[in-house]
């Protein structure tokens, strides 16, 4: 009986702790940005989908941006902001609620009538860390924060900002930055290979991070305060070994310069 009770005991305090994570807090809001030509209609809509254990696929070609942070519950927690312009704010309104949220295969898609072309749907996204994630967007930037799993992205118009990142990543942005901020000591999972070609590069690597480091631009400057770099002798690349060595991570631009901070 007192086995029973103790293992009772046990699983009442899993269950518990389980129960404890606090849900995600969304920041995404809709502000005013009517103008004097057009009526703007925004609003937010919230939904949960299951873990399913299979990629996710966020489509934002719609116009509008990606942010995907990392938790540590067990589904994906979703607002999307729709917003909408027309010549009167009730149009505005009709048109915003005629576009559809899809969730199907675990797709996040919107889908905006024929002809509706003032229209956009942006997405906050809370997953756990191990989801695998396919992300576009045409028109908008993308966010990645806290998420260790396979990951790829495509940007056309738009900036990316990758932080605290594992797994393995690639994506290519056209006409937009990349910004890379790694965390703790390595790099955890297969590596990171992504590139932009009309952007900016910027990396911030911590003093003790190990890993083999490889950035590099065609039509632009570089600039690094890496040790044992002289950045006269690398104009256009740097191909090091940080630490200990490791994983690969690799940034590369055609027309925009590169920064590497380290500290």
């Amino acid at each position: 009986m007192k086995t029973l009770t103790l293992a009772a005991l046990l699983l009442s305090g899993l269950a518990a702790t389980a129960q404890t994570v606090p849900a995600p807090t969304f920041t995404s809001t809709c502000q005013e940005r009517n103008d004097n030509r057009q009526k703007l209609f925004c609003e937010t809509r919230d939904l949960t989908l299951s873990a399913t254990g299979q990629p996710l696929t966020i489509d934002a070609t719609t116009n509008g941006s990606i942010n995907v942070k990392g938790w540590d519950g067990p589904d994906v927690r979703v607002r999307a902001q729709v917003t909408a312009w027309a010549d009167t704010e009730a149009e505005a309104k009709a048109h915003a609620t005629a576009i559809r949220i899809g969730t199907a295969g675990n797709k996040l898609v919107a889908t905006v009538p024929d002809g509706m072309e003032r229209a956009a749907v942006s997405y906050e996204v809370f997953v756990p860390r191990r989801t695998a994630l396919a992300l576009t967007t045409q028109n908008g930037s993308i966010r990645l924060t806290g998420v260790q799993s396979a990951i790829t992205f495509s940007a056309q118009n738009g900036s990316v900002s990758l932080t605290d990142l594992g797994g393995q990543v690639t994506g290519k942005a056209v006409n937009g930055s990349l910004s890379i901020r790694l965390n703790g000591r390595q790099w955890e999972g297969g590596g990171l290979d992504v590139e932009t070609v009309n952007g900016s590069i910027r990396w911030e690597v911590p003093a003790d991070y190990s890993a083999q480091l490889l950035t590099s631009t065609t039509n632009g400057s570089l600039k690094t305060t890496l040790p044992r770099i002289d950045p006269k002798s690398r104009k256009h690349e740097i191909n090091t070994t940080l630490g200990k060595g490791g994983q690969s991570i690799k940034a590369v631009t055609t027309n925009g310069s590169v920064v590497v901070k380290q500290g």
